[in-house]
């Protein structure tokens, strides 16, 4: 598994439909935590969309954000 300079576990990294970089990794909270980041250099061609952020979960929400992308896959 890739680790940050700081030795935090990177679980995965992709780009999504709009090319920005995703990565997921652990938090340096004492608390169990982990990042979802969301990098775009640039706009996609034909896009508007600002898509930089990063969101940060507890064990908890990220349960909720998984059980939702479940719901989203069995929804096509």
């Amino acid at each position: 598994m890739k680790k940050t300079p700081r030795g935090f576990a990177i679980y995965t990294e992709f780009k999504d439909s709009y090319l920005s970089d995703v990565r997921v990794q652990m938090s340096s909270s004492v608390l169990k935590r982990c990042w979802i980041f969301v990098k775009n250099e640039g706009k996609q061609a034909g896009s508007n969309l600002e898509t930089d952020g990063a969101i940060h979960l507890d064990v908890k929400q990220a349960k909720r954000l998984i059980k939702a992308l479940e719901r989203f896959i069995a929804d096509d």
